[in-house]
């Protein structure tokens, strides 16, 4: 198997730390990095010195990928999980976490076949190590060499991975990972976030039956999907909900504005969810409203927009959903954040550079920076932008308090960040004139409604597309007028109630 660059030194920087005497080692690669093929490499050098090897996975998805990544790398491997053919003989198994501890559980372990006499022991997202099942696995192997691989060694609880980890390896960068093309940058918008003011703390994140109260109601739910219609109607889109009925409410709500959306949680069994994702890559499902279940280790680049409708005080938890829309496909330039939590104000863009540590932390868990890098989010309180410093750069509006968080007007989101979505091209602005033209003259509408919405839309009149052939609207338009048409209600309702309190008030 040939390895990037940094991947290598991953491998070279693991091998130095156990040349040394190092046992328990930690490797951080950012999400897209490539840790499975980075794993599959130490396990075949493993093997070819004569050791057995045993990959340790949470997640049902996570054990099939590692098998099939260690297949295509000619690596021959067991598979311990429910539902699969055993192969025990094997000097390299992978196996699932849960199904490993049952079947440890029927006997001593020097008397069930079950029982894999590893020295090597691999583990996948292994900033779960310290929780009580890993803890009871692990504990049969305190004399093996174990290498841990994460994106975000980190704990809502503030516990620090060093109280199992005696190293750490962190030598791959954001910056390279986007200018090498193996990562593309997000671009972002918020916020739209509720009042969390109340809401109390458990294990350092947010309660999720004070969340559900305060973002599954009917001005939330469609303020999700508004926005959505208006920044990224044309995309594939991945919502992370709250809680089940949060999520549901969330993909009943897409549906009923016509769009193809789909729901998943853990009570879904591997065929729904296989059929799900299918349905998802070649673009007959356009969103999946989903909870709890695409949030580490999952491969799905066709992922072009997130939506953050479940507010996290978790850095880790935060960096994991976002790196579910990092991965390049086809061209793809960017990914869209649609944050309607805050969470990008608390903890930053996925594209800075993290300086992980195995201490403890506070249970706030925010990663402690150099100050000279420090950056406060502030939102203006003109044209809610959201930027560092003391000047928007947006509408030029000064900040006069540099210390007050300024609160967001309305509810649409704006665009934050320092990777902006790139103009409308000509090609575009021409094809969006020819749907606007077959709309009109489907509809009856008069002559210059094509133009003055365009005008809407671009700033500008359409003089250079006025010859433009009619073109029928794709989803992406019809999404767009959706969008306005919900918008120009809302504006009129706004009116009838304002001239209503007017004649009342008279």
């Amino acid at each position: 198997m040939v390895l990037r660059d940094y991947q290598q030194r991953v491998v070279d920087e693991v091998r130095r730390l156990a040349s040394i005497g190092k046992r328990k080692i930690l490797v951080v690669m950012p999400t897209g990095a490539g840790k499975t093929h980075t794993m599959a490499d130490l396990a075949s050098a493993a093997l070819g010195k004569g050791n057995k090897v045993l990959c340790l996975m949470h997640r049902r998805g996570l054990v099939e990928q590692m098998v099939e990544r260690f297949s295509e790398c000619d690596i021959e491997t067991g598979c311990i999980m429910a539902g699969k053919d055993s192969a025990l003989s094997l000097k390299c198994q992978v196996a699932s976490l849960w199904t490993y501890v049952r079947r440890m559980q029927l006997d001593e372990k020097d008397k069930n076949d079950w029982w894999i006499d590893s020295n090597v022991v691999l583990v996948d997202e292994a900033h779960h190590i310290l929780n009580k099942t890993y803890q009871r696995v692990m504990g049969n192997y305190k004399d093996a060499f174990v290498i841990g691989f994460t994106a975000t060694p980190t704990l809502s609880t503030g516990a620090g991975l060093g109280n199992f980890f005696d190293s750490m390896v962190n030598v791959v960068t954001m910056d390279e990972l986007l200018s090498g093309g193996h990562l593309v940058p997000g671009v972002y918008y918020g916020p739209s976030k509720p009042d969390l003011s109340k809401l109390r703390t458990i294990q350092g994140d947010y309660e999720k039956k004070g969340l559900d109260e305060k973002m599954n109601k009917p001005q939330i739910i469609g303020d999700v999907v508004d926005n959505w219609l208006n920044i990224s109607g044309d995309k594939q889109t991945m919502v992370f909900a709250v809680n089940r009925k949060h999520g549901k409410a969330l993909c009943y709500e897409f549906v009923k504005r016509g769009i193809n959306a789909e729901y998943l949680d853990a009570f879904n069994n591997d065929e729904d969810r296989s059929g799900v994702l299918e349905r998802f890559r070649n673009g007959d499902t356009q969103v999946i409203c989903q909870v709890a279940l695409y949030t580490e280790g999952t491969d799905i680049p066709e992922i072009e927009t997130l939506i953050l409708a479940r507010p996290t005080k978790s850095i880790g938890f935060h960096r994991q959903i976002l790196g579910r829309g990092a991965r390049p496909l086809n061209g793809k330039k960017s990914f869209i954040v649609l944050d309607h939590g805050g969470n990008v104000e608390r903890l930053g863009f996925y594209e800075d550079e993290m300086y992980w540590t195995l201490d403890d932390k506070p249970c706030s868990n925010r990663v402690q920076k150099p100050r000279t890098k420090e950056r406060k989010i502030l939102t203006c309180d003109m044209c809610s932008a959201e930027f560092s410093g003391r000047r928007c750069p947006v509408c030029g509006h000064q900040v006069k308090d540099y210390g007050k968080k300024i609160a967001a007007v309305d509810g649409d989101l704006v665009e934050i960040g320092k990777n902006k979505k790139p103009k409308a091209t000509t090609e575009e602005k021409a094809a969006f004139y020819g749907m606007l033209e077959w709309m009109r003259r489907e509809k009856g509408y008069q002559q210059g409604w094509a133009a003055h919405k365009f005008k809407a839309k671009f700033g500008s009149w359409p003089n250079h597309y006025r010859g433009t052939a009619p073109i029928e609207p794709d989803q992406a338009f019809k999404n767009y007028m959706t969008y306005q048409n919900i918008k120009f209600a809302k504006m009129r309702e706004k009116d009838a109630k304002m001239r209503e309190g007017m004649l009342n008030f008279g």
